[in-house]
């Protein structure tokens, strides 16, 4: 059996609950295991109707039987919450099946598939069969026929069906079935009235089989006709009335259960013996199966577990409830806190089922960033059960500000004021019974509410409020504290402080194992070092970030994004122009994405370095595009910070590219926002005003006012060397040097600039700021060479001839060479006659060519 499987892409058994789907697929795994075949088996259950996909739970059950993701196989029934993200735990399982099938036949079993497939089954499967995997195979069983594309398989002999007709019995074999299951001889007359009436029915034959012994030969003249229900409920009424009432009640509490184990059944039971009664009933195999694995856990024939649960409901909503809360004790003691919370919620519980979120599971909110488990669970909620817990009231402020919904976590924490100020409340008790700071933690959720929401400004003022005052260390406190406070701190220039307060943050989530919290450290601090110029030092911390985040989150998921922006621009100052390019682009949110945006850097560092990858490769109306849609949505979505940085570099690619015009319209249109700025941006946001004050110098320039235009970034330069922004300094110090007069000779000290550039690892990000991007490699080469500073160059071209020439490349007419370079009109034309001599050409675009050629 195992080698006709295994030549088949896809085996699938559809029929009716009760035909003996789970036991071919049951015997099929045995025989494909006792071949030596690689399997994975995995049962579907009522979990899978959360907003959990098939992939994801899939990857756990791959994980469990094989150790491919590095996790733990103790338990089926372990905690689990996955990523939320079904496009990429896709693509993740069909890199893990293919790494599995690799060499060698790999089996994947899916059980009751069809409580998988109305969400994402069919695009899980559909996407593993497409793959086309060449030693995988796929075993599906289902009750209903599933919706899959499969007449290609089908046609093409890839494909093994078994239907109901398959399944039925025949009059010899349900003569054969008594004759082994219950030692009683039917006749043929008898076995055809069977037949007959159970239609050959899987289950119908061994519930009769059950009670056969204890009824009178005419039993079936009672048996009720037509429906498997009607029928199945008939006997297994008949099959419980002959069991002690221990046994009885051990069935019926733990029905509420998916799967178990013998200690989970003692405790939902109360039964000592819990484990004798499993061995019992799976002896005489009434309706439980035993599930592959080393493991030994269970599940009831859902049959079975329907008229099981009806019984259970039938004693009492009391029983049914206190059923849950002993499964949900038994999770939490085992560690599976998710599962507590759903048994807390089943028991009508729902106060308690917030006690346990905030008690057990706000850690892996921060750690893995699940949230729609956690949605799901605050929709769940009523309203006084989730506002009288003070954490779950801060976990929903987080999340309304990771969602930018700012006016929403505001609204929050004004309820949270509000219930703060009655100290008899439930809330403050709570709060004072768990030492939750919550006068602190609010100045600390709205000094996010300003980090996230570009109001730097409030930000700063929140966190000054915080001065020296230590939070309390639960979740959301303390270290977030520093964490926030550090990202201020670099905004600010303070890299000292930025880089103690991000290691220290770092320490603290990497010891409790969150890990959206140490991504976020080790950018910072990668941030810092970008700025410093130590490049080798932030790639190292930034490749450990990524490789944190693409283990724990989806690969388009924010946390994932934030790494690869920053290393974006370490491939970019490299040379790296495809690699940057690609980082950059899986780094941008998709127009109709609604994933968490996260920190300001995710968009403006991959945006911008795109934009201006674009333009050094030529690429100007992609980077024009880019910029465009960018601002359109920043607008849309009412981020303002983005908005105003994005204007700023518009105005200041216009002034580098030599388009003065628009240059100065840009700096027109940024006017306007001014005002807004400087309320929400104070003006130690090196990041926003030193780039302002860059375009304020080019539009100096371009007005002749050079000695202005030096002099401003002279400013920047030093205070950026006084903060040890060393990258910063030395771009402006570079763009002074080539504002200076003819007479000055500026090739020293643009050679000087560009040495320290280079011995600092500075390659492209120190060229792309100076030049025309048409001529930034070509001519910063020329210049580190020292031929600007020769009198007399290839052609014979003076220095300020040189300096005509590149402007007439970048396009200018001769009134903007004439204003760049403070010279007039004049002078300007007799340069150009010059030039057009030398040269040997006639007009400015053979110039230009001949230039190229050099």
């Amino acid at each position: 059996m195992a080698g006709i499987l295994v030549r088949h892409r896809l085996a699938l058994v559809h029929a009716p609950a009760g035909s003996g789907k789970t036991t071919l697929l049951s015997q099929w795994h045995h025989a494909v295991q006792a071949a030596d075949i690689r399997t994975v088996w995995y049962s579907a259950g009522d979990d899978d109707k959360d907003p959990i996909s098939l992939a994801e739970y899939l990857l756990l059950a791959i994980d469990q039987s094989t150790g491919y993701l590095g996790g733990s196989s103790a338990d089926v029934a372990g905690d689990f919450i996955p990523a939320g993200d079904e496009d990429d735990a896709v693509r993740r399982l069909v890199a893990a099946v293919a790494e599995l099938a690799t060499d060698n036949p790999f089996v994947l079993f899916i059980d009751d598939y069809h409580l998988s497939e109305s969400s994402s089954g069919v695009a899980t499967i559909n996407a593993l069969l497409a793959a086309r995997l060449p030693n995988m195979t796929v075993v599906l069983a289902s009750r209903t026929r599933p919706t899959l594309a499969v007449g290609r398989y089908r046609a093409n002999g890839e494909m093994i069906e078994v239907s109901v007709a398959d399944l039925q019995f025949d009059e010899s074999e349900t003569e054969d079935f008594f004759r082994l299951a219950s030692n009683v001889a039917l006749s043929s007359a008898q076995s055809r009235q069977m037949r007959d009436h159970t239609e050959g029915w899987a289950a119908g034959l061994r519930l009769a089989s059950l009670v056969l012994g204890r009824t009178p030969g005419s039993f079936m003249e009672t048996a009720p006709a037509g429906s498997h229900r009607a029928f199945a409920d008939y006997f297994l009424e008949e099959v419980i009335a002959g069991l002690p009432d221990t046994v009885c009640t051990f069935l019926a509490r733990t029905s509420i259960l998916e799967t178990f184990n013998a200690d989970l059944c003692g405790a939902v039971s109360d039964q000592e013996d819990a484990g004798s009664t499993l061995a019992v009933l799976e002896e005489t195999q009434l309706f439980i199966v035993a599930l592959p694995g080393a493991q030994r856990w269970y599940k009831y024939h859902h049959l079975f577990q329907e008229f099981l649960q009806t019984r259970l409901y039938k004693e009492g909503l009391d029983s049914f409830c206190n059923a849950h809360e002993r499964a949900a004790r038994w999770f939490i003691r085992s560690g599976s806190p998710v599962d507590a919370v759903r048994h807390a919620f089943l028991a009508r519980q729902p106060t308690w089922a917030a006690e346990l979120i905030e008690r057990y599971c706000l850690y892996d909110y921060l750690s893995h960033g699940r949230f729609e488990t956690y949605s799901h669970w605050m929709q769940q909620l009523p309203r006084e059960s989730r506002e009288e817990r003070p954490l779950l009231m801060f976990l929903l402020v987080w999340r309304s500000i990771n969602m930018r919904r700012f006016l929403q976590a505001e609204q929050t924490l004004m309820a949270i004021e509000t219930a703060a100020r009655d100290p008899e409340s439930r809330f403050s008790t709570i709060a004072r019974e768990e030492g939750v700071d919550i006068q602190g933690r609010l100045h600390l959720m709205r000094a996010l509410i300003g980090a996230y929401g570009g109001d730097l400004s409030a930000g700063g003022t929140h966190i000054k409020a915080l001065d020296r005052r230590e939070l309390d260390h639960l979740a959301f406190g303390q270290v977030d504290l520093d964490s926030i406070h550090s990202y201020l701190a670099f905004n600010a220039g303070d890299l000292e402080q930025a880089e103690r307060l991000t290691f220290k943050a770092k320490g603290v989530y990497d010891d409790m194992a969150c890990h959206w919290g140490g991504i976020h450290s080790r950018c910072i601090a990668a941030m810092s070092y970008l700025a410093r110029g130590w490049f080798d030092q932030a790639e190292s911390l930034l490749k450990d970030a990524l490789t944190i985040a693409q283990k724990h989150f989806a690969e388009n998921s924010y946390m994932v994004a934030l790494p690869s922006a920053l290393l974006g621009t370490v491939a970019f100052n490299a040379g790296d122009l495809p690699l940057a390019e690609d980082l950059w682009l899986r780094s941008i949110p998709s127009e109709t994405s609604t994933n968490v945006s996260g920190l300001s850097e995710r968009v403006l560092t991959s945006t911008i370095g795109l934009a201006r990858l674009y333009d050094v490769q030529g690429r100007f109306d992609a980077a024009s595009a880019l910029l465009v849609r960018a601002s359109r949505r920043a607008y849309e979505t009412e981020d303002f910070r983005l908005e105003f940085q994005l204007a700023i570099e518009r105005a200041d690619r216009a002034l580098r590219i030599g388009n003065t015009i628009e240059g100065r319209r840009e700096r027109e249109r940024l006017g306007l926002q001014l005002a807004e700025a400087e309320k929400r941006f104070p003006r130690v946001v090196w990041q926003i005003w030193d780039a302002f004050d860059v375009v304020e110098a080019r539009i100096l320039a371009t007005s002749g006012r050079m000695d202005g235009a030096r002099a401003r970034l002279e400013g920047i330069s030093r205070v950026a060397r006084l903060q040890g922004r060393l990258v910063y300094a030395i771009q402006c110090e570079a763009l002074a040097v080539t504002y200076r007069c003819e007479d000055d000779n500026p090739a020293e000290a643009m050679n000087a600039a560009m040495d320290e550039a280079g011995q600092m690892g500075m390659g492209t990000l120190s060229e792309q700021f100076l030049l025309p991007v048409s001529q930034q490699q070509k001519y910063v080469a020329r210049v580190k060479q020292g031929l600007s500073g020769n009198p007399s160059q290839a052609g014979g071209l003076t220095v300020r001839e040189n300096a005509v020439l590149e402007l007439l490349q970048w396009g200018l007419s001769n009134q903007d060479i004439a204003t760049k370079l403070g010279i007039n009109l004049n002078t300007v034309k007799s340069h150009i006659k010059n030039i057009f001599e030398k040269l040997d050409v006639k007009t400015r675009t053979q110039a230009v060519l001949k230039t190229l050629e050099r």
